[in-house]
């Protein structure tokens, strides 16, 4: 994850205030659906958007992407002029749609603007920077940098920890990682009397 300059800090801050602004001290848990809301963003699954069209072809789009491509489409924010929604894949368990819907409200946050789903031959666009920033504010909102400090300090196992937070293992590992926090907590070399205090 290649990330500008100041963005981690940026981002942390942003988290913080964010968090600090829903009434959230900085190691409660944040519900990623009422941050949605919060934002003023929706949040629909793709079967409810499908059944709301009452479209076959779109029906049959979304029984795909929920069964044989299920890894294809975590979530995505759909953008018309000024409002954004979330959709999610709600095949995906209730942890990892927790990470895809703060991942979207991080580009929402981030004010990242609008760019087309597929070019020209069909093929995905993909900002990398922007899915990089989005996936770092997410994971700051979810573990803020003192909750990861807590997860360390108390040696709280890591799904243990995730269970607390409502986030998948691999990303309170991240957060726990990447914040510096496992490594400040980890014991260190023996004292001798020999040694410096």
């Amino acid at each position: 994850m290649a990330l500008r300059r100041g963005f981690k800090a940026e981002a942390e801050r942003l988290a913080v205030a964010t968090r600090r602004d829903m009434g959230l001290d900085a190691v409660a848990k944040l519900d990623p659906w009422q941050l949605a809301k919060f934002l003023a963003i929706p949040v629909v699954s793709m079967g409810a958007l499908a059944a709301a069209q009452d479209d076959h072809d779109l029906d049959e789009a979304v029984r795909v992407l929920k069964e044989d491509e299920q890894e294809a489409v975590s979530a995505l924010t759909v953008i018309r002029g000024s409002k954004r929604m979330i959709v999610y894949n709600e095949s995906h368990d209730p942890a990892r749609s927790a990470n895809d819907l703060a991942h979207e409200a991080g580009h929402g946050l981030l004010l990242h603007m609008p760019a087309p789903a597929l070019d020209l031959q069909g093929c995905r666009v993909w900002n990398g920077d922007h899915e990089d920033e989005a996936s770092y504010l997410g994971g700051a909102l979810l573990v803020p940098k003192e909750a990861a400090l807590l997860v360390a300090r108390r040696q709280i196992p890591l799904a243990d920890a995730a269970a607390m937070y409502g986030c998948s293992e691999q990303l309170m590992r991240w957060r726990v990682n990447i914040t510096g926090a496992g490594l400040r907590n980890r014991p260190g070399p023996r004292q001798t009397a020999s040694s410096p205090a």
